[in-house]
């Protein structure tokens, strides 16, 4: 758990370490803001130095939109260079990113730790971020020619919309309408909702994480459970930041891979590491038989 935080806070202040803007009120616009992190960061953050991929996605389908004459040879070299970077990144580790250097993530974890009673999200929510991606980030881009996503997310309302508020820029900004002020509203309620629940913005809400979840069932990272050394105690769920079993689904879309459930498991049953889907099936071979839907569910590596 420590490492973990210890990474958490390092993607804090790696993502954001322009604090020369606190001085200047001048705004990072150098190369790296051409580079986009696997993580959810808005890109408006006084102290941002790189881009947010959902943002920098947005922009590729508002170039696309029959709104507004862009050029569609850079939308498509845009679109190409964001799922190309996130992609490869989620191709080597999956969501990892989302569980270890997450601002966002970061946040909802800390608060989740605030005593309260505890709310658990059904199942079917997840299906909430691939709507978010298939909607707010290229859809309605496309039909309307504005980053809607980025408008209305939290994320950017916190690290973005309040810092510039509160320590403006040289530039005059431009007075605080309702929208700002329904963008505050949006915030306070995830806030809240944070308390209660495990990391929920991630789970139903995020189209990074939509992505990065994919590439856990391909990742060259893997997840494994060995049926002959679980005991079903249930530590794995009880210390799971994203409030799943790992003993249904290894390499679920929803495993941010943290890692604390293998921490977690007095038996050694959870196992992770770089293995190839050959060495992955020689792996599960060596296990004690188990039914064949259970086999399909346990390792994602043979699908």
């Amino acid at each position: 758990m420590r490492t973990r935080r210890i990474t958490q806070v390092l993607g804090v202040l790696a993502i954001n370490p322009y604090f020369v803007y606190l001085s200047s009120r001048l705004t990072y616009q150098g190369g790296l803001k051409g580079v986009c992190v696997p993580a959810l960061n808005c890109y408006a953050c006084p102290l941002a130095v790189f881009s947010c991929p959902i943002g920098s996605l947005q922009h590729s389908f508002t170039l696309m939109s029959p709104r507004i004459k862009g050029s569609l040879s850079q939308a498509f070299a845009s679109l190409f260079y964001v799922l190309g970077s996130v992609g490869l990144v989620g191709a080597v580790v999956g969501r990892m990113p989302c569980g270890w250097i997450c601002p966002f993530g970061f946040l909802q974890e800390l608060l989740y730790k605030i005593p309260t009673p505890k709310l658990r999200l059904p199942s079917w929510a997840r299906w909430g971020r691939y709507a978010f991606l298939a909607g707010l980030v290229a859809l309605v881009p496309f039909l309307t020619a504005t980053s809607w996503f980025s408008r209305l997310c939290p994320a950017g309302a916190l690290e973005g919309g309040i810092p510039l508020k509160l320590v403006p820029p040289t530039t005059p900004l431009p007075p605080s309408g309702w929208f700002f002020w329904m963008k505050m509203v949006i915030l306070a309620v995830f806030l809240i909702w944070f308390v209660f629940s495990r990391r929920p913005f991630c789970r139903t809400v995020c189209p990074l994480g939509a992505i990065l979840g994919i590439c856990n069932r391909f990742s060259l990272y893997r997840m494994a459970v060995d049926d002959s050394s679980c005991t079903s105690c249930g530590l794995c769920r009880e210390v799971c930041p994203v409030d799943i079993d790992v003993r249904d689904d290894p390499n679920s879309p929803d495993c941010v891979r943290c890692l604390q459930c293998k921490k977690a498991c007095p038996n050694g049953a959870v196992t992770s590491g770089f293995k190839s889907q050959g060495e992955a099936y020689r792996a599960v071979k060596r296990m004690p038989a188990v039914s064949s839907a259970k086999f399909r569910r346990k390792s994602c590596s043979l699908r």
